[in-house]
């Protein structure tokens, strides 16, 4: 479904929102906002206390989140409520220490009883393919990210244990809204694509509607994290500043 998500939207935005920052009853109503403004996928972050692939606003924003209460528990308490109220299907990113604490098959079971259809995993190990494994078991995708560094050979392997989309990482280092496109980054969408029939969408970086027109002329799907969240971060109404930002880049 996920696949299916991106292709059947005409302008594919993928927004990220840190679960937990400004509380889990505000995450749950931005997450709302942003799938009545045509989110085609909605990636729900969970909160670490070391992001090494984030840059300052995520990184304050997991803190500020943690700060704030969030809990695992607290998360699994709502994302079953969240999933069903809207028609984009939810994504969680998050570190692997997190989902590791209860056990990663008795996590990733809980994902899909929630409802979440795919998981993206920043810091997976190189050999993935256990739980490549235990996620296609499930029933969940797993979203692999290729980076501008990427050799082709690993290339090559990371998209034959990847599902639902390719997250094509435009930037070398963290996380963060750049004020252009990355050079080459055409290149490396076609490349990756050279490897699977599945939607490439790209992240990292993007923080203007200009931006996302760009990079939407060469691939599926576009990801906004840091510019929207810190919007979020900054906003005295969180839900309403969430749902006008994003969609001035649907627009």
């Amino acid at each position: 479904m996920i696949a299916e998500a991106i292709r059947n939207r005409e302008r594919a935005i993928v927004p990220y929102v840190t679960a937990g920052l400004k509380g889990l009853d505000a995450t749950g109503e931005i997450i709302r906002a942003l799938d009545a403004e045509g989110a085609a996928l909605i990636e729900v972050g969970i909160p670490f206390s070391d992001p090494m692939a984030d840059g300052p606003v995520l990184q304050k924003a997991s803190h500020m989140a943690l700060l704030s209460g969030f809990t695992l528990d607290g998360l699994f308490g709502r994302l079953g409520t969240w999933s069903a109220s809207v028609r984009a299907p939810l994504v969680i990113m998050s570190y692997i220490n997190p989902l590791m604490r209860r056990g990663l098959e008795e996590t990733v079971a809980r994902f899909r009883d929630s409802g979440v259809e795919g998981v993206i995993i920043p810091d997976l190990p190189l050999e993935a393919g256990d739980i490549y494994e235990l996620c296609l078991k499930a029933g969940l995708d797993l979203i692999r990210l290729v980076a501008p560094t990427t050799p082709e050979a690993r290339r090559r392997e990371v998209v034959s244990q990847c599902g639902g989309f390719v997250y094509a990482v435009t930037v070398r280092g963290v996380t963060g809204a750049r004020a252009d496109l990355p050079a080459g980054v055409r290149d490396q969408v076609a490349g990756i694509r050279a490897f699977t029939n599945l939607p490439v969408c790209a992240g990292f970086g993007v923080s203007s509607a200009d931006q996302v027109s760009r990079m939407l002329a060469f691939s599926d799907g576009v990801i906004v994290g840091s510019h929207l969240m810190a919007r979020v971060l900054e906003a005295h109404d969180p839900v309403e500043t969430a749902r006008l930002t994003f969609a001035s880049l649907m627009n």
